[in-house]
């Protein structure tokens, strides 16, 4: 039923609690009591770190969006929203971005660039104007130096990847490649000082073991030992760092190693030889081949073991699904999904960069659909999708980790319980989630329905009080809403704040019973396929 027919949607019957909804949820419960389960919360146990990884950074694009009003309107609603701290992006050397562009193409011939523009060799006032308005409001960059200006490429015929353009070539002369990479970090020293650039990781290219980059296992071990010495020639205190290796299995021509097997290969590679290296960096998804039960903490689980005592382990591209067009990065299946990754990787890694926060998004085209399978946090629209949601809802947890035991429930249900967050008390999360096959194109196992009951042991009864956020098909669902208004290509303003509103966290009442035997407060929820239920108890 459409909202401007001025009957109710789903959202809004869900939402007022009325006897449509109730009626419909008793009519399932014989459903739910057929999967039942049992998490025991100790607060009475020795808590451990819960750091927020996810925190450190977030994954937007190419450069050339960083100067768009909106992609920057949607990364100031995420810093203040989700407490994200730093912007990676593809492609800061694309000669669009005229950073090394001495000639410009114009026809069947080039013209040189005007001497009157620059007396450099290279142009960095794009770069700057995206880095002044992160270090202005407040974040960082995560420097991804890629790709290949044109006036550097060995091979003019290397593969020009999505629709910027980003440029595979192996450099014609690393030593070339070395100056503008050392060029690059003494302007960003000289113009924000060493005190704000230490802190900014420098990650030499991406994905090289897929064709983003053109070059070998030996080609890739050259630009990076070129990038980080010259960084390094800088300033040892400026950080560097790589392989950036995708899980993924993409080959065109020669195969390439799986990301976990280039990663290690890597690390020794660097260790042997004396390299500088101050992190290791890698990507997953949880359909790439060999993602398991873990997800795509599988990977970075196996980055963690080969990465040299010491080293931070930054994971700069996550998400539920490397495709786009995926309807589940639309919905709570990418919340749930990531909610998972956290929990797996909690003390494994050291970044966490959701990939990405916006849907201005143009590697296959800008996408103009309000929803469309892209991998951003908030729509083309800045609505906020439910993995958005899950991260708002994260920013507001604390930082130690109380025992969670779960027992009886699907194999694809988690949780966690966290302490210490900015409203005190203690915070229950908990997820239901389809289990990855491993296999690329393979669908995962199907998540099954669960009923939870939660015993908060050690926290009394008596004077507690408990609240609750749900992420799932019907509650903090947009696209459900867009659905439900016919799929507007073009959406009015007025469905776009029924799209809005139908995203928003609803806060509301959760019952608590008094265990009879130990008096420990306990309570149930339903827990359903592709959903995160966020539980806050104070006393």
């Amino acid at each position: 039923m459409s909202a401007d027919d001025g009957g109710l949607t789903r959202r809004e019957v869900v939402r007022a609690g009325g006897a449509a909804a109730a009626g419909a949820l008793a009519g399932a419960g014989a459903a739910w009591a057929a999967t039942t389960g049992r998490a025991v919360v100790d607060v009475t146990k020795p808590t451990s770190p819960f750091p927020h990884v996810w925190q450190r950074a977030v994954g937007g694009d190419w450069a050339k969006q960083a100067l768009r009003r909106d992609y920057q309107d949607h990364l100031v609603d995420a810093h203040r929203d989700l407490g994200v701290e730093s912007l990676r992006f593809h492609d800061v050397f694309n000669s669009a971005m005229s950073v090394d562009a001495p000639t410009v193409p114009l026809g069947p011939i080039s013209l040189p660039r005007p001497a009157a523009f620059t007396r450099d060799p290279y142009s960095f006032f794009n770069v700057d104007q995206i880095y002044d308005f992160l270090v202005e409001h407040g974040m960082h960059p995560f420097v991804e130096l890629s790709s290949m200006p044109d006036a550097l490429a060995a091979t003019p015929s290397a593969p020009r990847i999505f629709l910027y353009r980003f440029n595979s070539a192996e450099p014609a002369d690393y030593a070339e490649w070395g100056r503008l990479v050392g060029a690059f970090a003494r302007h960003m020293v000289d113009r924000y000082g060493i005190g704000e650039v230490a802190g900014w990781p420098f990650e030499v290219w991406n994905e090289p073991n897929i064709p983003f980059f053109a070059g070998n296992e030996d080609a890739y071990f050259l630009l990076y030992r070129h990038a980080a010495e010259a960084i390094k020639g800088v300033d040892a205190r400026l950080q560097v760092g790589g392989p950036a290796t995708s899980a993924g299995q993409l080959s065109l021509g020669e195969p390439r190693a799986p990301g976990p097997e280039y990663y290690r290969r890597f690390m020794e590679r660097v260790k042997a030889a004396n390299v500088p290296i101050d992190f290791g960096s890698a990507h997953g998804y949880e359909t790439d081949t060999g993602a398991g039960p873990d997800g795509a903490a599988t990977f970075f689980k196996r980055n963690r073991a080969d990465t040299p005592a010491g080293l931070p382990l930054y994971i700069t591209e996550t998400n539920v699904s490397t495709t786009l067009g995926d309807p589940r990065l639309d919905n709570a299946d990418a919340a749930a999904g990531f909610l998972k990754t956290i929990i797996e990787t909690v003390g494994v890694v050291d970044a966490l960069s959701f990939w990405a926060f916006t849907d201005i998004f143009e590697e296959f085209t800008q996408p103009d659909n309000p929803f469309s399978g892209s991998f951003g946090l908030q729509t083309i629209h800045g609505i906020k999708k439910p993995s958005y949601r899950l991260l708002q809802i994260l920013r507001d947890v604390g930082t130690r980790r109380v025992p969670l035991t779960l027992t009886g429930a699907p194999a694809g249900a988690g949780g966690i319980g966290v302490k210490g967050g900015r409203r005190g008390g203690l915070d229950v999360l908990l997820y239901n989630h389809a289990i990855p096959s491993g296999r690329e194109g393979t669908a995962a196992t199907p998540a099954q329905p669960a009923r939870l009951t939660v015993v908060l042991r050690g926290l009394e009864a008596r004077g507690a009080r408990a609240r609750i956020h749900r992420i799932d098909a019907d509650h903090a669902n947009p696209y459900r809403e867009w659905v439900e208004l016919g799929r507007p290509e073009y959406p009015t303003r007025r469905q776009l704040r029924r799209i809005d509103e139908a995203s928003e966290l609803v806060d509301e009442p959760l019952k608590l019973e008094r265990d009879r035997a130990t008096g420990d407060a306990t309570f149930t929820v339903d827990l359903p396929a592709e959903s995160v239920i966020a539980a806050h108890i104070t006393r």
